[in-house]
């Protein structure tokens, strides 16, 4: 499914891909927010173009910020030679290798090649290391992409930073099979606990796995026409399955966790982590079992995609989800002597290439602009669906009334448009899926308890204060005759917060004030009778998660 998150970062408006279990547990566990669905009549084939119109619309944005990347990194290559601060180019897989000799590595007997076979990778090495000398590259500049539309469908540019890598990244596999190099072991983490274990079934599907794999590669670099990216990924998969086979537990490489995050890492307690593992070997046993089902690409995708959740909750307590297959974390190439010559880059212009990049930035980040009022989740979607499909239709078939994205309609503010959309012809079925906190209430049978007790703050039993949030004392979601005066109430307490940040700046960097001023912000709008403020709950185990979560239809 899609949705639409802002990065003060990169200052874009991310169109965001995510399964439907992960979005509904970060939107209506973490933070804590009602989710409802509006259901059309459509055909088979008009839900295939509806699809098929959001897959074009979320591949376009993801290669302008991709394009982005590539210049940017195009620019800052050639800033390092021309500094003379890196002799050779940093590429990204090439951080999980050593430049040392590994004389007693598998990978000779898992491919077994002939001497004909290995004189045919020595020549195809060489012929990529030609590829990548300056006089094989070209000075034509590539026109960039148009950033006017987001329907526009675009072409991936081509720098020679990423021309140079590509021929590195093949003339490496060729050399690695011929003479492979140490791995660089901290890129790596192995799972030593009981749990984590293979056993011998387990073991032999693995063996099965890994040659399946050696033969994919053997048809890739002896003559198949695979990608620079296909061809590192199948090395990487054969390093980690052989070395789970010897190690007899699970390994797998580590990825650089840079992606777009729209929620904070938090430091969860050493309850909560206790808590999170135990849930994570429930879950290995899941995903080892679905793994192990049958070898195909998927299965490989999901498995390290699941991988590289739980890397990533290891290192920050936060199950970050990553789309991409790329092992990325980035050094020099171990066979780097065989790449000389490397004046290419700073005979460049290093001026027209930041031009470039800081132009192609402006342009992407007008395009996907965020604004409160008329360029935020609500409107966008709305804006999307009436550029795509005019008049609410597909073909013959008119599925809605179209909203209207303007300001003037309303249709900015969640309820408002949650409202419009009831009553909406299209609509012929509504669902509602509540939010964790409106779960748990709906559960308390005490009036008092449920209505009083839980909206403030410090004597709720299902809300806890964590990282995320900044203070405030009453919830205003649940009630509106009263909420301009909780509102009040918020908003004195944040004033009052941050007035006492004022004066511990010195000793907090600002954090004290910085929370003061947030709660005063989202008090705001609740002396308005509007709630924005929901309170997050990124500390919850599954156990605390109400059964009726699981039903198809909450309510």
């Amino acid at each position: 499914m899609y949705h639409l998150q802002y990065s003060f970062e990169d200052k874009i408006f991310h169109l965001v891909r995510e399964p439907w279990e992960d979005f509904r547990f970060q939107y209506g566990v973490v933070q804590n927010r009602n989710i409802e669905f509006y259901q059309w009549e459509l055909s088979d084939p008009a839900k295939r173009l509806l699809r098929q119109k959001w897959n074009e619309l979320y591949l376009v944005q993801e290669t302008h910020i991709q394009n982005q990347k590539k210049l940017e990194q195009e620019w800052e290559t050639s800033l390092t030679s021309a500094d003379k601060k890196q002799s050779s180019l940093l590429i990204s897989g090439f951080g999980y290798f050593t430049n040392l000799p590994d004389p007693i590595s598998p990978i000779p007997a898992l491919f077994s090649f002939s001497k004909e076979e290995k004189k045919r990778l020595e020549r195809s090495s060489v012929n990529w290391e030609e590829v990548s000398k300056p006089d094989q590259l070209t000075n034509n500049r590539e026109l960039l992409p148009k950033t006017d539309s987001p329907y526009r469908l675009i072409h991936s540019i081509q720098t020679d930073t990423e021309r140079l890598a590509t021929a590195e990244k093949r003339s490496f596999v060729r050399l690695f099979l011929l003479n492979p190099v140490l791995l660089y072991e901290p890129a790596f983490i192995q799972l030593n606990g009981t749990e984590f274990h293979l056993n011998e079934a387990e073991i032999k599907v693995w063996k099965g796995y890994q040659s399946s794999l050696v033969q994919d590669l053997r048809s890739c670099v002896l003559g198949a026409d695979c990608n620079d990216w296909e061809e590192m990924t199948l090395l990487f998969r054969i390093l980690y399955i052989n070395k789970s086979i010897q190690e007899k537990t699970i390994v797998f490489p580590k990825k650089n966790l840079d992606g777009f995050h729209y929620l904070p890492m938090v430091d969860l307690p050493e309850s909560v982590l206790s808590t999170k593992q135990n849930e994570y070997v429930q879950l290995f046993q899941l995903k080892k079992k679905i793994f192990v089902s049958g070898y195909h690409p998927l299965q490989f995708f999901n498995w390290e995609s699941f991988l590289v959740r739980y890397q990533s909750f290891l290192e920050s307590g936060a199950a970050e989800a990553q789309e991409g297959i790329e092992f990325n974390w980035v050094g020099e190439n171990p066979y780097k002597d065989q790449f000389k010559n490397r004046d290419w880059v700073e005979e460049t212009k290093i001026q027209k290439k930041q031009e470039d990049y800081e132009s192609y930035t402006e342009g992407i980040q007008n395009l996907y602009s965020y604004n409160l009022t008329h360029k935020n989740c609500t409107s966008e979607l709305f804006r999307y669906m009436n550029e795509m499909f005019p008049e609410g239709s597909i073909g013959s078939e008119t599925f809605w009334d179209p909203l209207s994205s303007h300001v003037i309609s309303l249709n900015f503010i969640p309820s408002v448009a949650a409202w419009k959309m009831k009553s909406n012809f299209g609509t012929k079925q509504r669902k509602v899926y509540p939010s964790y906190r409106n779960l748990k209430r709906k559960k308390i049978a005490n009036f008092t308890e449920k209505h009083f007790q839980e909206s403030f703050v410090p004597t709720s039993k299902i809300y806890i204060t964590n990282p995320i949030d900044h203070p405030f004392l009453f919830f205003t979601e649940e009630t509106i005759w009263n909420r301009p005066l909780l509102g009040m109430a918020n908003a004195v307490y944040g004033i009052g917060y941050t007035g006492m940040g004022v004066f511990s700046a010195p000793f907090d960097k600002g954090s004290r004030f910085s929370k003061g001023t947030e709660s005063v912000f989202y008090s705001l709008p609740e002396l308005m009778f509007f709630n924005i403020r929901k309170g997050h709950f990124p500390f919850i185990a599954v156990k605390e998660i109400p059964k009726e979560y699981y039903l198809k239809e909450s309510l």
